[in-house]
């Protein structure tokens, strides 16, 4: 539930760094109809409003507008699983009681050290009511209820599959890498990693150039650099990217919040000794995030697979 509150906080700093939907010319409509429930143009420019900030003020070239595109279409895909998973707790009769609801938001309250006025006040500058707000998070709730019970009560971690993790960190002293001096490249929506990620692979430009040229992340000026990190300070998603490369290798493009990134591994900078029930729990709660995920994306295909969706 903590990830869930903080989720639920990040949405509300991103929708609060927004510009007004007000000052933008929005042309009603229906864009999408999934299972009779319908998307409006007016839903999708308001999700797309921190990305179009960024294109603001000039001409825009064909690459972009293509770039555009894509992030819409795949914006709207995201819309349309969050209604699926929806109507599917629904359907399931995944409960959320007003008091359920409460506690959240109070938590949320207390969490960003928000009074009733200012919490208030933040829901106006998203453009949004307390009862939409209530309603979000009544939504999120059942997702993660949904999601419980059809995803993780299946993951299945086995000790066979621990010890075997447990060998592939090892390093040719028997060691377990401990800290990792990275580089990282956050980059904006006008951007392609891939196409970034290829340039460094051929030698055309280092990561470093290419981090001072696109990052806007952490490490600007400076070749990206993130200094040495606490590899059990690190996302999930950053073990994921990490897992296999060796010192000097560039990771897959994956991505942060809202943006693709890519992270150059410098080296391993500090090492120790550990044993397998040391590190047993670790290796544990990755293999299980990483079973999780494979079930959450199987579970999310076939509900789209059996979905009535239109596109307009």
């Amino acid at each position: 539930m903590k990830r869930f509150i903080a989720g639920v906080l990040v949405s509300m700093t991103i929708f609060s760094a927004s510009i007004s939907i007000a000052e933008e010319k929005v042309v009603d409509g229906i864009v999408a109809v999934v299972n009779g429930e319908i998307v409006t143009m007016y839903e999708l420019d308001y999700k797309m409003t921190p990305i179009m900030k960024q294109f603001s003020g000039g001409d825009l070239s064909a690459v972009e507008i293509e770039r555009l595109k894509k992030i819409r279409k795949q914006l709207l895909d995201r819309m349309i699983t969050e209604i699926i998973i929806d109507q599917e707790s629904k359907r399931m009769k995944v409960d959320v009681t007003d008091q359920e609801v409460d506690g959240e938001i109070n938590a949320i309250k207390e969490k960003s050290n928000l009074n009733d006025v200012e919490f208030e006040r933040q829901l106006e500058l998203q453009k949004t009511t307390l009862d939409a707000f209530k309603d979000k998070i009544r939504k999120d709730i059942r997702k993660h209820r949904l999601l419980s019970y059809k995803v993780k009560n299946k993951v299945v971690v086995t000790d066979e599959e621990i010890k075997a993790a447990w060998n592939s960190t090892k390093t040719e002293q028997g060691e377990i890498t401990k800290s990792v001096h990275l580089k990282l490249i956050l980059f904006p929506a006008t951007t392609s990693a891939e196409d970034v990620r290829k340039e460094i692979l051929a030698g055309d430009i280092t990561f470093e150039d290419a981090a001072d040229k696109y990052t806007t992340g952490p490490g600007m000026g400076n070749g990206g650099d993130l200094g040495v990190l606490n590899w059990d300070d690190l996302a999930q998603t950053w073990h994921d990217a990490l897992d296999g490369l060796k010192p000097g290798g560039i990771s897959e493009p994956f991505d942060v919040q809202e943006s693709k990134a890519l992270l150059k591994l410098d080296s391993y900078e500090k090492t120790e000794e550990a044993s397998f029930e040391e590190s047993k729990q670790e290796l544990y709660d990755k293999l299980y995030q990483k079973k999780q995920d494979k079930l959450f994306a199987d579970f999310i295909k076939k509900l789209r697979e059996k979905a009535v969706i239109e596109y307009k």
